[in-house]
C-alpha cells in the first residue's frame, strides 16, 4: 500500500496552477504592450489629424471675417435707422397732429424690422424745453449673435449705438465737401453688376437728393472734389494763392508744401503742376442746385492713379475763410450762387456745420516714377493723416468711406474718420446706403448743434 502526503501534493498543485495563471497574464500583458508600442510608432493617418486641426483653425479665422462683415452691415443699418428716427421725432414737435415722439421712433424701427431693439422703455428718451426745444435720444439695445466666432468662445457682439437730435430755433448753414476717388480702379466691376464709378454716381446722387430734400438751398453748399493723380481747380482759382513757388508757370494744378495746417490757405506755399485738364475732372465749389449737382456727379469718370492726400488737402480749402476772394470771383462769373458771397463762414460761427465725405476705392500710389508726388506710400499716407487731423482740429466732421478698398486704403479712411460711427466699409450697392446714412447723420448732428 502506497501512502500519499495529501497536504504536500495539494500545495504543489496550487503552485502549479498559479504559475500557469501568472504565465498567461504575463503573456497577455506583453502582447498588449506590443500592440500599444506598434500603435505609438505607426504614423499612418497623422496628416489627417493635422488637416482636421488646420481646417478648424481656418474655419475660425475665416468665420471671424464673415461675422465682422455681418456685424458692420447690421450696425450701419441700425445707426441709419436710429438717425432718421430721432431726426423725424425732433422735427415734428410743432406738428398740429401732435404725434408722440416715442411712437415716431418706434415706427421707424418697426418699418425696418428692427423694433425689437427699442422695446426697452429706457431705449428712447424725450426731453422738452421751452428754451432748447425737443431733444430725442435713442440707444438701441442691440446684440448680434455670432455664427463662427462662437468657436472661439465669443457668442455675441454688442452694438453700442447712440442717436440724438435737438430741435432748435437757429438756421444752420451747411458747408459740405465731397472728396471722391475717380482713379482708374473705379472702372472695375462690383458684385452688383455695375462699375464702381457707376455705384459712386448713384450714391453721390442719393446724398445730394437727401440733403436738398431737408435743407433750404440758401443754407447748404456742396463742393465736389474729384481726385486721381491730381486735383483740377476751377479756372483762375490758383491766381488767388499769394505764395506760389513758380509764379511764371501757367500749369493748372497745384501741389502743397504744408499738410498739417488748413488755416490761412491763401498764403500757404503751393507749386503749379501740369495735369490732365478734362472738364469732368474740374472741382465744383459750393453747389446749391440739385440739377447742377446731378449733372456734375453723372459726368464723373475713371482714370489715372490715386492721391488721397491731395484730395483731402484741396477739399479743406472750401472750409477756409481766406479763400473767400476765389469764391467771390466765381460768383462774379456766375459760376456760384450769390447766396454764398462771404462763404466759407468764419471758423467760430456757431451756426455752421462743416463735414467732409472722403471716399476711396484704393490707396495712395502716386510715387516712384517721373511724375511722382512722394517718395513712397508712407509719405503720402502721412500727408493724408496730417491734413485729416488738422481738419478735425478745426471742427470738421470727416466721414471716411472705404469702397471695396485694399487694407491700406481702408485703414486710412478709418484713421481719417472723426469716430468709428463716421467710418463706412462698403461694397457694391451698399455705397448708396452709406451715403444716405451720412446725409441723415449730418442733418441729425446739425440739429443737435442748434441753439
Amino acid at each position: 500500500m502506497i501512502g500519499v502526503d495529501c497536504g504536500r501534493s495539494g500545495q504543489n498543485l496550487v503552485g502549479l496552477v498559479m504559475m500557469m495563471g501568472s504565465s498567461k497574464i504575463d503573456h497577455r500583458g506583453a502582447a498588449l504592450r506590443r500592440i500599444l508600442d506598434r500603435y505609438r510608432r505607426d504614423e499612418d493617418g497623422a496628416i489627417l489629424i493635422f488637416g482636421l486641426i488646420a481646417f478648424v483653425i481656418m474655419l475660425m479665422v475665416g468665420g471671424i471675417a464673415v461675422d465682422m462683415m455681418r456685424y458692420e452691415s447690421e450696425r450701419v443699418r441700425l445707426q441709419g435707422t436710429a438717425d432718421r428716427a430721432v431726426l423725424a421725432a425732433a422735427m415734428l414737435r410743432d406738428n398740429p397732429a401732435n404725434p408722440d415722439p416715442e411712437d415716431i421712433v418706434r415706427s421707424y424701427f418697426n418699418a425696418e424690422g428692427l423694433g425689437r431693439y427699442v422695446n426697452n422703455p429706457s431705449s428712447i428718451l424725450v426731453r422738452e424745453s421751452a428754451e432748447e426745444g425737443r431733444t430725442v435720444t435713442v440707444t438701441p439695445n442691440a446684440r448680434l449673435n455670432t455664427t463662427f466666432m462662437r468657436l472661439s468662445g465669443v457668442n455675441d457682439l454688442d452694438m453700442n449705438l447712440l442717436a440724438e437730435a435737438t430741435e432748435g430755433l437757429g438756421e444752420i448753414q451747411f458747408e459740405l465737401v465731397m472728396v471722391v476717388a475717380v482713379s482708374g480702379s473705379m472702372g472695375a466691376m462690383t458684385s452688383s453688376g455695375q462699375t464702381r464709378i457707376q455705384e459712386l454716381r448713384d450714391a453721390a446722387n442719393v446724398f445730394v437728393e437727401t440733403m436738398f430734400e431737408e435743407v433750404s438751398a440758401q443754407s447748404v453748399a456742396i463742393s465736389i472734389v474729384p481726385y486721381d493723380s491730381w486735383v483740377l481747380p476751377p479756372a483762375g482759382f490758383v491766381n488767388h494763392f499769394s505764395n506760389v513757388t513758380n509764379p511764371a508757370s501757367t500749369a493748372p494744378c497745384i501741389d502743397f508744401s504744408v499738410w498739417d495746417q488748413v488755416r490761412n490757405s491763401a498764403s500757404t506755399p503751393v507749386t503749379r503742376q501740369d495735369c490732365n485738364t478734362a472738364s469732368w475732372r474740374t472741382v465744383r465749389p459750393m453747389i446749391n442746385n440739385l440739377d447742377t449737382a446731378r449733372a456734375v456727379i453723372n459726368d464723373l469718370r475713371a482714370a489715372n492713379t490715386t492721391s488721397i492726400d491731395l484730395g483731402v488737402r484741396f477739399g479743406g480749402l472750401f472750409f477756409d475763410p481766406t479763400m473767400r476772394p476765389a469764391i467771390d470771383q466765381m460768383i462774379d462769373n456766375n459760376q456760384i450762387s450769390e447766396d454764398f458771397r462771404g462763404w466759407p463762414n468764419d471758423w467760430d460761427d456757431p451756426l455752421v456745420y462743416r463735414a467732409m465725405i472722403l471716399m476711396t476705392d484704393g490707396d495712395n500710389c502716386c510715387f516712384g516714377n517721373a511724375s511722382s508726388r512722394a517718395a513712397n506710400r508712407a509719405e503720402q499716407d502721412q500727408k493724408t493723416v496730417q491734413s485729416c487731423q488738422a481738419l478735425r482740429a478745426r471742427g470738421i466732421n470727416i466721414y471716411g468711406v472705404a469702397f471695396e478698398a485694399p487694407a491700406a486704403g481702408t485703414a486710412l479712411m478709418q484713421g481719417c474718420a472723426s469716430s468709428s460711427g463716421h467710418f463706412f466699409n462698403s461694397s457694391g450697392a451698399e455705397l448708396s446706403a452709406a451715403f444716405r446714412n451720412i446725409a441723415t447723420h449730418i442733418q441729425t448732428s446739425a440739429l443737435r448743434l442748434t441753439r
